[in-house]
């Protein structure tokens, strides 16, 4: 399965910190430990507020490079920290990464996935969620919770075997299946073309 040997194989320590640089900022400390393990997932959901400095370090022992992409967090004065091949560097094999960066005048939810390899068919991919400081009030009422639905394409074929076949100008076709929050596989219906994801899973209805 195209999971079973990706995770597992790095591991994120993650913190959140207001920075010493930036007087102005409400001193905030927590940190956590996750452990991506062989069929769960997605990854751990970094949850932070406005104007903190989130450290993130990554140590894996992957026989790839890798770079974690932070999509839609707006990197200012930290471009170098985007996680995209042309503004950092691969992390090479069996190497530790240390991620700074401060989420500045920002609210709402992103996502973080690896950017390399088709790796992200792999997982690695977890929700990025910035609140609002308690001085700066939401233009509406309080929720009364929140949820994060990450959805993503599932294939029976390793994320090695995909990006060989993309590399040879070959059509993945239909996934296998789609996964939501890490749970299904849900199938696809075969009869809609446009990707409407059917009413049962591969155990039988849903």
């Amino acid at each position: 399965m195209a999971l079973s040997k990706f995770l597992g194989l790095f591991h994120i320590h993650i913190a959140l910190l207001s920075s010493s640089y930036f007087l102005a900022d409400p001193f905030v400390f927590y940190d956590f430990e996750v452990f991506a393990r062989n069929n769960k997932f997605p990854s751990p959901t970094i949850n932070s507020t406005t104007n903190n400095n989130v450290v993130i370090n990554v140590r894996k022992k992957l026989d790839e490079s890798l770079l974690l992409h932070w999509f839609g967090i707006q990197q200012r004065r930290s471009s170098w920290q985007d996680g995209l091949p042309g503004t950092n560097c691969p992390i090479p094999p069996k190497w530790n990464w240390i991620y700074q960066f401060q989420v500045n005048d920002q609210i709402g939810s992103f996502f973080y996935f690896p950017s390399l390899y088709f790796q992200r068919a792999a997982s690695g991919f977890g929700g990025f969620i910035i609140n609002n400081r308690d001085i700066i009030p939401i233009p509406f009422g309080f929720p009364n919770g929140d949820i994060t639905i990450l959805i993503g394409d599932w294939y029976t074929r390793n994320h090695t075997v995909l990006r060989k076949a993309l590399d040879a100008g070959k059509d993945l076709g239909m996934p296998n299946g789609v996964l939501i929050n890490g749970k299904g596989p849900y199938q696809y219906n075969d009869t809609l073309r446009n990707r409407v994801i059917g009413p049962k899973t591969p155990n039988g209805p849903t």
